[in-house]
């Protein structure tokens, strides 16, 4: 039964609301492409594809429904929430008889292809999906920042072919169990689905195949340009009902600390135990306070707020101050005058440069510290982080912004 989001798909004949055939904009017109088919099939930098007229039939591909409560797959194997897609999953019309098209080694959408049947005719579908359907198959999906590599890649193909996010739905090819940041898919698009509720025949007048999250832009930390950034960054805030807000006020500075503390994100880790925690928090920021006394000193564990407000408190902070995670993906809705300061633990290799990378590519300002005393390790992967050296940190990134 289709309710609320999932009232996608209707019997009857559709009209979209885009440009058909969709074209690729002018910024983008270097971009390799190849086309199949009569251009049912269009294959992009061996990333990415753009499908016109495909039929999915569901009892080709099975696997865990997806959505659960985690609590009630404790332990459940990664393995059974990918699907398995058989001959036929996708059919597409075809009168050339063959695509002839190689995705990257990374990528999952060679199986989606081997999984294409190609027809002569087009298959007779009563259901229809009425909006621009993107596919994506999330890896990590509890991770914030292998999340933002996937919300970043379908932003960037609305980009590429002018789409409104209102003329797009997410479809969900994987079996996950609920996660907290499934609802911002509904947030930044016109909804989701999972491939489980697709319970007959459908034809998807327009569908992408979006690229996979570890092959993204924002996961290629050795480039020195990432496209679209500040235009994602609008688009984020703006899909939460936020303004952008790059005033900076040197008299009174906001920094606010990230923490990780242990939660249960996902079924494979059913303790909730996480690394890379402080054990000091309460004495950072209290000294924090006492040394930064005219300025702002907030503090926060950001998985316990959802992604609004999560966003508001980040869009307001001028320094961003925590320990080296996937909290720190927010450094992409900073203010543009803003700094990140990242931590440490002795046994995390500082060549991890997520975070830095996106300081660097959004110009931002950043420092960061690495604790060298073993004796700071504590079990449970606690570090007493060195208390004089973040007043230096707070004092050095000051002295940066203003």
């Amino acid at each position: 039964m289709w309710i609320y989001h999932k009232e996608v798909l209707k019997s009857r004949t559709v009209v979209t609301k885009l440009n058909n055939p969709l074209s690729v904009g002018k910024e983008f017109a270097t971009i390799q492409k190849q086309d199949f088919c009569n251009g049912n099939f269009v294959g992009f930098e061996h990333k990415w594809a753009l499908l016109t007229n495909v039929v999915v039939l569901p009892d080709r591909g099975y696997g865990r429904s997806g959505g659960e409560d985690i609590s009630e797959v404790l332990n459940q194997s990664e393995d059974d929430e990918y699907y398995k897609l058989q001959k036929g999953y996708f059919t597409l019309k075809c009168l050339t008889g063959s695509i002839n098209y190689q995705f990257n080694k990374v990528s999952h959408l060679h199986k989606w292809l081997n999984a294409m049947d190609l027809i002569e005719s087009s298959y007779g579908s009563e259901r229809y999906a009425e909006l621009c359907t993107i596919v994506v198959q999330r890896y990590e999906y509890a991770n914030l920042y292998h999340t933002m590599t996937d919300f970043y890649n379908v932003f960037l193909l609305l980009e590429m072919f002018n789409i409104k996010s209102e003329h797009v739905r997410i479809l969900l090819l994987d079996g996950h169990p609920h996660g907290a940041l499934d609802t911002t898919w509904g947030k930044l698009y016109n909804g989701y689905i999972r491939a489980s509720d697709i319970k007959q025949p459908t034809l998807f007048p327009c569908m992408m195949w979006a690229t996979v999250g570890y092959d993204s832009p924002l996961n290629q930390h050795q480039v020195t340009h990432v496209p679209k950034l500040e235009e994602f960054r609008r688009f984020f805030l703006r899909q939460h009902g936020l303004a952008i807000n790059d005033r900076i006020n040197c008299n009174n500075l906001t920094v606010l600390f990230l923490w990780r503390r242990d939660y249960l994100a996902h079924p494979r880790n059913p303790s909730g135990t996480v690394s890379r925690k402080i054990r000091n928090e309460e004495e950072l920021i209290a000294a924090a306070k006492q040394h930064f006394s005219k300025h702002t000193i907030l503090d926060v564990q950001l998985d316990l707020l959802d992604m609004t407000d999560q966003l508001i408190m980040v869009s307001q902070t001028d320094i961003l101050i925590g320990m080296h995670g996937a909290g720190l993906s927010h450094t992409l809705f900073l203010p543009q005058h803003a700094g990140l300061i990242e931590l440490y633990p002795t046994y995390w290799s500082q060549s991890n440069v997520h975070f830095k990378s996106m300081a660097r590519w959004r110009s931002l300002h950043y420092l960061s510290w690495q604790n060298m005393d073993s004796t700071k390790e504590l079990e449970n992967k606690y570090t007493i982080v060195d208390v004089n050296s973040v007043k230096t940190l707070l004092d050095d990134m000051a002295h940066k912004l203003c």
